[in-house]
């Protein structure tokens, strides 16, 4: 099995790089750098026995990449049984014409809205419990109204979509899934310098209030760097520093 491979590809003159690593035992991570955003656009697979699940599944014209990061784990779209999107942006959504064996699920609050030719192939998550299979799923309502994160309770890894990324950020000096301790000083400044105001800033804390309640010792976001260890008090800051502000400006 390849656990690691470090790759490049060339279209239409522009040099993508493209990541493929484990996070821990039987979850991975896909990061396509994206060069019209400038960003590195994450999904991530998990294998339980015969089950794969993918958490968001990219561009369309990315999807060749996936198939090869499957490949490389003797798997094939076929394989895949169950896809979750964090949201309906076309960078986490537009891969999953390929997986038609996959029940595919979206919020409410997103289908409307994807950017996806083809909304009526992802089922509504459900609104009467706050799980689904193996993850927990937690409304955090900003990025977009129905952005989510799951929670896979197995593997103690958080997925947070766009509410809490690093798009356009360059990775972690100590590469895509680390520590990330420049990757967190970074956010906390932002955050500290008024990145988030106004009403976000209310449901952005709360949605960090939220994360918190998991136990997830890694976090993985819609663009950027992998971040594992201390994810409490990482998330933990955020909320102090976000209090904070909004106590400022009262």
């Amino acid at each position: 099995m390849i656990y690691r491979t470090f790759t490049r590809a060339f279209s239409l003159g522009e040099e993508i790089w493209i990541i493929f690593e484990p996070i821990k035992k039987n979850v991975y991570v896909l990061a396509v750098w994206d060069a019209e955003w400038k960003s590195y656009n994450n999904c991530y697979i998990i294998l339980e026995g015969d089950y794969i699940t993918l958490l968001d599944c990219g561009k369309k014209e990315h999807s060749i990449y996936l198939i090869k990061a499957l490949e490389s784990l003797g798997k094939s779209v076929d394989d895949v049984t169950l896809l979750l999107a964090t949201h309906g942006h076309e960078d986490h959504v537009q891969g999953a014409e390929i997986f038609i064996n996959a029940k595919k699920y979206i919020h409410a609050n997103e289908r409307g809205k994807m950017e996806y030719p083809y909304p009526e192939q992802f089922e509504i998550l459900p609104s009467n419990r706050n799980n689904i299979d193996d993850f927990d799923i937690l409304l955090v309502g900003d990025h977009t109204p129905g952005s989510v994160a799951f929670y896979h309770r197995p593997s103690k890894v958080v997925f947070t979509g766009d509410f809490l990324c690093f798009f356009g950020d360059s990775l972690s000096k100590d590469g895509l899934v680390s520590q990330g301790n420049d990757l967190r000083e970074a956010w906390l400044s932002f955050l500290h310098n008024g990145g988030v105001t106004g009403q976000h800033l209310k449901i952005f804390i709360e949605g960090l209030k939220g994360i918190n309640r998991f136990d997830a010792d890694a976090m993985c976001s819609g663009h950027g760097g992998v971040l594992v260890g201390d994810i409490t008090s990482f998330v933990s800051e955020l909320i102090h520093l976000g209090q904070e502000w909004l106590h400022t400006v009262k």
